[in-house]
Parts: C-alpha cells; sequence; structure tokens
C-alpha cells in the first residue's frame, strides 16, 4: 500500500497487518517525522519519502494506493489534478485500487469560503482556521493559527497558510480517466452512499 500525502501516518498505522509493506510520501519533513514517530510507537515498520503528489514516481507499483483528507484539493495551479491523476496512476498496478478523497466546489463556495472557524479542545490548545475565498480562481488560502501553552507556562504561535480549491466530480473523474484509469466510482461516503448536491465530500475509487 502507497500512502500519497501521507501527513502524520494516521492512515498507514491503522492498515498496518494488512499489507505486506507500507509506504507513505509526503513533502513535508515536518508531517514525515510525525509519522515516523507514530509508525515507531505503533510498532509499525512503514517506508516513507518526501515527494510532491504533482511528480512522485517511486520504484515500485502497489496494489493499492490512497490519497486522502483533502490532498487533492492541495492541487490548486492548471494542470495540477492532471499531473496527481497520473502520479496515482503510475503509483498503482495493473489491477490495483486508487482511493481518493476531495472537498467539491459547491461545498467549498456554500460551507467553506469566508468562514472563520475557532477549535479549543483542550485549555491548552487554541486553533482558529480562516478562509478567504477568491471566486475568480475557487482557490481558499486557508490560514491557521495554533496557541499552544508551553511546560514554562508561556504560549507558543503557530501560522501556517494552505492553498485550497474545490474539484468536482466530473473534473476528477476526467483526470483519473485520462491518466489511464479504465473506471471510476464516486461516493458520498465510506458507506457508499450516492453523491449528492450537498456532498460534502467526494470518495473516488479507480481501477
Amino acid at each position: 500500500m502507497l500512502d500519497l500525502g501521507c501527513g502524520t501516518g494516521t492512515l498507514l498505522v491503522a492498515l498496518a497487518g494488512r499489507f505486506d509493506r507500507l509506504t507513505g510520501v509526503d513533502q513535508s519533513p515536518d508531517m514525515l517525522r510525525h509519522a515516523g514517530a507514530a509508525a515507531e510507537r505503533a510498532g509499525v515498520r512503514v517506508d516513507l519519502v518526501r515527494g510532491d503528489l504533482r511528480d512522485y514516481r517511486g520504484e515500485r507499483r502497489h496494489s493499492v494506493v490512497t490519497c486522502t483528507y483533502n490532498t487533492v484539493n492541495y492541487m490548486v495551479d492548471e494542470g495540477d489534478l492532471e499531473r496527481a491523476a497520473r502520479t496515482l496512476r503510475a503509483a498503482t498496478e495493473d489491477g490495483g485500487l486508487a482511493v481518493l478523497d476531495a472537498h467539491p466546489v459547491w461545498f467549498v463556495e456554500r460551507g467553506w469560503a469566508g468562514q472563520v472557524f475557532v477549535e479549543q479542545n483542550t485549555e491548552d490548545v487554541l486553533e482558529v482556521w480562516e478562509n478567504p475565498y477568491d471566486a475568480a480562481t475557487g482557490r481558499v488560502d486557508t490560514t491557521v493559527t495554533v496557541v499552544r501553552r508551553t511546560p514554562e507556562g508561556g504560549w507558543h504561535r503557530v501560522h501556517e497558510t494552505h492553498p485550497q480549491r474545490g474539484h468536482d466530480p466530473a473534473a476528477i473523474t476526467a483526470a483519473l480517466l485520462a491518466a489511464g484509469f479504465s473506471s471510476v466510482d464516486t461516493y458520498a461516503g465510506l458507506d457508499r452512499e450516492p453523491v449528492r448536491e450537498d456532498t460534502r465530500r467526494v470518495w473516488y475509487v479507480a481501477r
């Protein structure tokens, strides 16, 4: 199994034991470090590689390739979606599956764009998510500010920007088929319900 955009390795660790070999790819060294630590804590062997979804090419192909948790929404520039689809196809062995998800345009415009979300799950961590929207490009340059209490009693602030955009099912399906997959099924969730107009996250299974 290969997880493209593996982040902190949550999916890889969860699926340990179901595959002979697990590989995670992410362009962020920090994410790979967290993924390595998570795998070590779980006693799981994972190969971790730094790479970009738009041009990653590994040494082998895989029976299952995943690309989840909005990773495809980070494809914001012209041609990025098609390049990502070609990466997915190049990584998937013949007869294998590629599984991915993405927020569609209608969710970005109605439920995400221009919104501000504040989360405080503990007294020691506060998160603020701001989502300015550019209708001309369809981009949401999400800014995330995290304030965390330090062991010394002070506060540490982290500020990041995450450019993203919505991709409708027709566009993703077309890109996957053009990349060489023979079929693409879409679902509204892991229960395989059909996609509706108000679906927030669309799942794709490409063969």
